[in-house]
């Protein structure tokens, strides 16, 4: 019974710990402080995107300013994009969020408002641009990544938000036909426990370096 005690006291100190430790996981990378604000940020407060932090970390190191990004489903990314590269484009469907991510986003990223629907998905290929970055992470993401592979550098590298899901399979497995590997990345995102996944979809000699 007292080793019981110890033990459930244990882990009571460790959690609290956790919580409280400045090196912990959940206050360097700013889970903590996304669960109390309700939105994705780091430790400073920075905007972050919504995927998991092993993908955050890859993109933080390997990002430069001379890169060129889409995103489907505007956002804290953008931001976080806008920080980081020289040119970004987003596209969003919800006119709400839209003019909300204008209003806090820098002169250098173009945002597209489009509804749900081909104008939507094919997006990144109608701007005409060349990406070296497209994330996908707003609706209808088969579609999106299907029609995104015509719109990417030859460099370019797709990345594909929790790629787990049933529904994103066939369209990932027709970007590996059609010659691009595949990297899997699994942990937690700012705000959200469990386990998700992204996939970065690249081909030899990208501008990630994967």
């Amino acid at each position: 019974m007292i080793r019981g005690r110890r033990s459930r006291v244990g882990v009571l100190f460790r959690a609290l710990r956790l919580l409280h430790y400045r090196r912990s996981f959940v206050r360097t990378t700013g889970l903590l402080r996304s669960f109390r604000e309700r939105k994705p940020v780091d430790g400073d407060g920075a905007p972050l995107p919504w995927i998991n932090y092993p993908a955050i970390h890859l993109l933080e190191e390997r990002l430069r300013p001379e890169l060129a990004v889409f995103e489907y489903g505007a956002g804290y990314s953008t931001l976080f994009f806008a920080a980081r590269c020289g040119a970004v484009t987003a596209v969003e469907h919800d006119r709400s969020w839209y003019e909300t991510v204008g209003r806090m986003a820098p002169a250098h990223v173009t945002l597209l408002y489009r509804a749900t629907g081909p104008g939507y998905w094919d997006a990144a290929v109608e701007t005409g641009g060349s990406f070296d970055l497209i994330v996908v992470d707003g609706m209808e993401r088969a579609r999106c990544l299907t029609s995104a592979v015509g719109a990417l550098s030859r460099a370019g590298v797709l990345l594909l938000d929790d790629a787990h899901r049933e529904a994103y399979r066939s369209a990932v497995q027709g970007c590996r036909d059609a010659g691009f590997r595949t990297l899997r990345l699994a942990g937690p995102k700012p705000d959200h426990l469990t386990e998700t996944e992204c996939l970065l979809i690249y081909r030899e000699g990208n501008c990630l370096g994967i």
